[in-house]
Parts: structure tokens; sequence; C-alpha cells
């Protein structure tokens, strides 16, 4: 009686790895799958903690007042849990607030640039600017915008938990990843916008300065 040739035997090894593969490649999705369709419904059925409405409307010097939001705008972002006020301080000076918050749906945040631009701003330039508070460091984005005779200038963040970062899916997937390992940290797009008057270093330092404090208020359990 003759047995199986090596080369039978060979491709009946190779067979039962790619089996063995092809299980654990389908193990995985299906793993993965529910990790998703789990964290996907808690994110559709949990709620915040925290109303981001009633972040201080006294901030130092700078007193603020709410700015008007349309229906269709909430739906747009997909919450209303936000703010959008305008500060104004002792010597006259002006500028814009806007935080979108979440502690349980990453989905609410979105680059700010793509709301700029489809209201016809113009951004004229972009870069990094690190902001140091505390042991901390803000990494924000710095854009120059521009709307017919108006030059202006904002810096913006992603906040998740302890980390305010310029990179957008970074905050996502730190968002992502302490949700699946079941924490509830707070999550924010921080964004504050001026007019270029003077100089752009003037305005620079006015906007760093109310980031950071801003930075630091939504680090407190409570306002």
């Amino acid at each position: 009686m003759i047995g199986p040739s090596p080369h039978h035997l060979t491709m009946s090894n190779s067979m039962n790895k790619n089996t063995i593969g092809y299980i654990t490649l389908i193990f995985l999705l299906i793993v993965a799958s529910f990790f998703s369709l789990n964290l996907y419904f808690h994110e559709r059925t949990a709620h915040d903690e925290l109303d981001i409405r009633t972040f201080p409307y006294i901030i130092g010097d700078w007193k603020g007042k709410d700015l008007n939001i349309e229906e269709y705008e909430y739906k747009i972002l997909e919450t209303r849990n936000l703010i959008l006020r305008e500060y104004v301080n002792s010597r006259g000076d002006k500028l814009s607030l806007f935080i979108i918050y979440s502690e349980t749906n990453r989905s609410v945040f979105h680059p700010p640039e793509v709301c700029m631009v489809g209201s016809g701003i113009e951004i004229l330039e972009k870069e990094v600017e690190k902001i140091d508070y505390g042991k901390n460091i803000i990494s924000a984005n710095k854009i120059y915008t521009g709307k017919g005779d108006y030059k202006g200038m904002s810096l913006y963040c992603y906040k998740a938990g302890n980390l305010h970062t310029d990179k957008y899916y970074l905050q996502q997937a730190y968002f992502a990843l302490n949700q699946l390992l079941g924490r509830r940290i707070r999550g924010a797009t921080i964004r504050v916008s001026m007019q270029i008057k003077d100089d752009e270093k003037t305005t620079s330092a006015i906007l760093k300065d109310f980031m950071k404090e801003s930075a630091i208020i939504l680090c407190r359990p409570r306002f």
C-alpha cells in the first residue's frame, strides 16, 4: 500500500494553515464588529453629564453673550450641547468663542475649516501654535481668514480628556480608545476667533490667553 506523498502532505499542511488563518480572521472580524456596534449604540443612547451652556459668561476681564444659532445648524452639528458666544473686555476688544462638547459621541466633532469655507470664509494661512498651561501643553491650529475687507485669526484645538491637540484623528482615536475601555472623558472642539485690527502679535496673544483660560475651565469638575 502506497502512503501519501510528501507533496500531498505539504499541500495538506498548507491548506490546514490557510483554514486556520481564515477562521482566525473571521473571528477577529466578528469581535471587531461586536465592539463597533456596541460603541455605536452606546454613543447614540448615552447622554452627557455636563451641559456646556453653563460655561461661564465672565472670564477675567471678559463678559460674554450668546450669539444666535439657527435650528438647521443644530441639525448639521448633530447636538445642542454647544455654545457660540461673543466676549468683550473693558478695552472694547471682541472675540468669539465656539465650543462643541460631548462625553459620549465623538461624531459631533468636525474640523472648523469645513464650516468656514462653507460660509464663504477663505483660509489664507494655517500653522500650529503651542500654548503652555500648567504642566500641560495645548497644541492648537492657528488660521488666518479673510472675507471681503475682513481679516481675522482663529485658534482651535480638539480636546479628549487631558489631551489638547491640533490633530482631529488623534482626538478621535484617543476618545474611541477610552470608550472601548469604559472610560468617560470630556471631548470638545474649542475655537476662539478675532478680527485682526492692530497687529497679528497682539491678536495672537489675546487668543492664546483666552484659549488657555477656556481649557482650564473645561478641566474643572463643575463650572
